[in-house]
């Protein structure tokens, strides 16, 4: 009798040994099939920043607006040739704009909750965008689902300018701007006062006294209350009824909050709103662009003397017209706006007395905002998703 054949035995795959310390653990170096999550978030949350034109180029910026080295000349430029020379953005500043955006968030669902929220807000079933104060459900479909749209601002017809306000709380009559505060903020907005607390270590090394600096901070950034005269500029112009700025500062190193409250003020904002109409006039009259007001060529003019048309295509999405009938600049008001409170309507050309006025003290960027998600089915404590 034949004896019965034998399977040749499988070839034992040799593992790599398990490590015994968290050290080993550390240090074990991947495969070279293994995906790495960091990395690939980086790289994508880089190409799709890259990638991202939703931002209009045909309108003026109030966040540009209050540089320090605002420059209308490239303003005008971009409008009018439609070529954006975007600025690029690394992992870490992207990561600290999403920062800031988590912290919007989370003060509009705040106001949200306690009743004071008033703006537009949007179903996210039926995409139903209507005007109102802290919604429970869409007056279109009765879904609890819904975004807040924040307060969208336009004088576009007069000044060529649009933007968004954080947020508006009506039993303060107060338009609502978040800022989170961090070494970064304070080395861009007042590096004089990040140099005054600097301290050096024994070693002869540097560190910023981060409590200290954040205790010194009384009153809001010249930028911050220059972007925030401009939206209730905007906000006046729309006969809403708000006459005073609310910051919330919340600090990014130990979540400390302040609250700054900053009434209205034209006369802060009357250069800048006189260079913006400036702007719109000389693209209506198909004029040359402004002079460069920070020396002969400036960081932000000189790329549109070196680019040719060839070399970079329009923006997409650009609109066909740049300057707007007052009626069409009108913001929207969709069903169950809320009209006008007791404010009598002016001419859309009027600056509402900010002609000629000299502007006081230097200003910088403004942070970037986002919006809000809330499911209203659940409590207060429900998950919210960010836009």
């Amino acid at each position: 009798m034949a004896a019965p054949k034998r399977k040749a035995p499988r070839a034992v795959k040799r593992r790599a040994p398990i490590p015994t310390s968290l050290s080993d653990f550390l240090a074990e170096k991947r495969g070279a099939g293994e995906e790495n999550f960091l990395g690939t978030v980086r790289t994508h949350i880089v190409q799709k920043n890259k990638a991202d034109d939703s931002r209009r180029q045909d309108i003026i910026h109030p966040s540009e607006m209050v540089k320090s080295d605002w420059c209308p000349k490239a303003t005008f430029l971009r409008i009018t040739t439609g070529i954006h020379h975007k600025q690029s953005f690394g992992f870490q500043s992207l990561n600290i704009f999403d920062t800031g955006h988590e912290s919007h968030r989370k003060w509009q669902n705040r106001a949200w909750d306690i009743g004071w929220l008033e703006g537009k807000f949007r179903c996210l079933h039926c995409t139903h965008r209507w005007w109102d104060k802290s919604p429970a459900n869409c007056p279109s479909c009765g879904s609890p689902a819904l975004e807040y749209a924040e307060v969208p601002l336009s004088c576009e017809a007069s000044h060529l300018i649009a933007g968004h306000s954080d947020g508006m709380l009506t039993p303060a009559h107060s338009l609502l701007e978040i800022k989170t505060v961090g070494e970064g903020t304070v080395r861009f907005e007042e590096p004089e006062r990040l140099a005054k607390y600097k301290v050096t270590l024994p070693d002869g090394s540097h560190m910023v006294d981060l409590a200290a600096m954040w205790s010194s901070i009384k009153v809001p950034f010249p930028s911050h209350i220059r972007q925030g005269q401009i939206y209730l500029w905007m906000a006046r112009e729309r006969q809403l009824d708000v006459d005073r700025m609310t910051f919330v500062y919340e600090s990014k190193f130990n979540q400390d909050v302040k609250q700054f409250t900053v009434r209205y003020n034209p006369a802060i904002i009357g250069e800048l709103l006189d260079a913006a109409l400036d702007i719109k006039d000389r693209i209506h009259a198909k004029k040359d662009a402004p002079e460069c007001v920070n020396g002969d060529v400036c960081k932000q003019c000189k790329p549109y003397q070196e680019t040719t048309d060839a070399e970079e295509a329009p923006r997409r999405g650009r609109r066909e017209t740049l300057v707007e009938d007052d009626a069409e600049a009108q913001p929207e008001r969709a069903e169950g706006e809320k009209p006008s409170r007791g404010r009598s309507p002016r001419s859309a050309g009027q600056a509402d007395g900010t002609r000629r006025r000299q502007p006081d003290g230097a200003v910088r960027r403004a942070d970037q905002v986002g919006g809000v998600r809330r499911n209203t089915a659940r409590s207060s404590g429900s998950r919210r998703e960010g836009r």
